[in-house]
């Protein structure tokens, strides 16, 4: 094996390179073949899903042929889950696990006890049948497998031989931590480019398990809809069956493949009027992961709100750019752009409280308001966020109006015109309000505003997501 200080030479030199690459595949590519540098001659990253299936292997030291030879031959998921269990503990290395060819119980988990015509030398030895991996994971699950193969001093591995490739396992792990924080929010540059190069303007968002969690206005418009009276219910069983049976493939193909899929199709209205229609599916998904669909939908008639969702993209724009970083500095990027955007001040997330009788004030962005049980008040309907949360709707009211009011206690410290309520969708057994309020004595909210601060929310909805689980 090369020297120490040759080895930290290379692992200065190629950790620089990383910040010249934007993608996850770029930047893991950069890292295996440093490892490889160091004393390797194969290694392999593969990516996996829940289903302990491989969607994507990374290879360094590999002519076409092995590659071509390693896709085909891919390992079985049921047997990388038992790689990835407490049955192979006892072979564990710090991070890495090594099954020797020349243990039988070894032998006989990789490869169900088959034996090979290549003898077995010495126990000090790397014998080509040796398995050598490290799992990556992001916080429970198995997100990736680091696999080495062939050292170039034919020794076998030890824990500081394995000095090295720990330390680039751990660098893998924190890409691939910071890709994912960032890949919540992915689909919103392809949705973008829906809008911008097709027109399409209606937006159903549909999770996981197919349920259907929210529709713009522009889609309301569309297919004739109310959300109130789909919300939860299955985007699959939901509309007409001859146009389930129409868009079910797509969905389906979409979903497994992870790619955007479009088809165009009649759409039949309650009335049993029909209209031509394209649905796009855009997958969203975490490395590899399915985690919901967003559907967009257009037909002429959709052009007129064109002009609209151009207006939109234009704020959208500047809104990707704050999506980098972790969930706490996503929060405060976001926070802070659509308080520029529309001049609102003191914004304040508030949790409704486990016994259903307060609304808790969790999150501020202000100094002035970092006292945050001043803010915390009875949950009715005396109060602008519980009745935002109660009628799941943006709401806003100002000292000139008198139908709806908010705590008077809050007003008079804060001293602003008028105030703002944006419901947060974060799971189904927990509540979120955004609360915002504004400098304007006078505050129209049209179609424009509410498509855009509905995106916001869905944003912010998914950085407070993995802090508050579903009782």
């Amino acid at each position: 094996m090369l020297s120490e200080m040759h080895l930290f030479d290379i692992l200065s030199s190629n950790f620089n390179r990383i910040r010249t690459y934007e993608t996850l595949d770029e930047k893991c590519q950069v890292l295996i073949d440093t490892l490889r540098k160091t004393g390797w001659g194969r290694v392999t990253l593969s990516f996996l899903n829940s289903k302990f299936e491989t969607k994507k292997t990374l290879y360094s030291g590999y002519t076409e042929d092995l590659i071509k030879i390693a896709e085909e031959k891919k390992l079985a998921p049921l047997k990388r889950k038992e790689l990835l269990s407490s049955m192979v503990e006892r072979w564990r290395i710090s991070s890495f696990y090594y099954m020797p060819w020349r243990d039988i119980k070894a032998r006989t988990i990789v490869a169900s006890g088959r034996t090979t015509a290549i003898p077995i030398e010495t126990k000090d030895l790397w014998h080509p049948m040796d398995l050598l991996y490290a799992p990556l994971y992001y916080k429970t699950r198995p997100v990736a497998v680091l696999t080495l193969d062939d050292p170039k001093d034919h020794s076998t591995p030890t824990k500081v031989k394995l000095r090295i490739p720990q330390i680039i396992h751990s660098t893998i792990i924190q890409v691939i931590s910071e890709y994912i924080s960032q890949e919540y929010f992915s689909h919103s540059k392809e949705l973008k480019n829906a809008i911008i190069n097709k027109g399409t303007i209606g937006i159903i968002e549909i999770a996981h398990d197919g349920k259907m969690t929210n529709i713009n206005l522009a889609g309301e418009h569309i297919l004739k809809l109310r959300k109130k009276d789909l919300s939860g219910l299955l985007f699959l069983k939901y509309f007409d069956e001859r146009f389930e049976i129409k868009i079910k493939p797509t969905f389906e193909e979409a979903a497994e493949t992870l790619k955007p899929s479009l088809l165009q199709t009649i759409y039949y209205f309650p009335d049993n009027t029909s209209k031509d229609l394209i649905i796009e599916f855009f997958p969203q998904h975490v490395l590899y992961e399915y985690t919901g669909m967003i559907g967009t939908v257009n037909y002429p008639e959709s052009k007129d709100f064109y002009r609209l969702y151009s207006n939109i993209l234009d704020r959208l724009s500047e809104f990707s750019n704050t999506i980098t970083g972790d969930f706490s500095e996503i929060q405060r990027k976001v926070v802070a752009l659509l308080c520029r955007q529309f001049h609102f001040r003191f914004p304040r997330i508030y949790k409704l409280s486990d016994d259903k009788s307060t609304l808790e004030c969790i999150l501020s962005f202000d100094e002035e308001t970092q006292e945050l049980e001043f803010f915390d008040h009875p949950y009715n309907r005396n109060s602008l966020g519980s009745t935002a949360i109660i009628d799941d709707q943006i709401i806003f009211t100002t000292k000139k109006e008198r139908h709806i009011r908010d705590v008077r206690r809050i007003w008079q410290r804060l001293d602003t015109p008028g105030a703002i309520a944006i419901p947060l969708h974060v799971n189904e057994t927990i509540e979120f309000v955004l609360v915002c309020d504004f400098l304007e004595p006078v505050f129209e909210l049209d179609m424009y505003k509410e498509i855009i601060f509905k995106f916001f929310s869905m944003v912010l909805g998914m950085t407070l997501k993995p802090l508050f689980k579903e009782k």
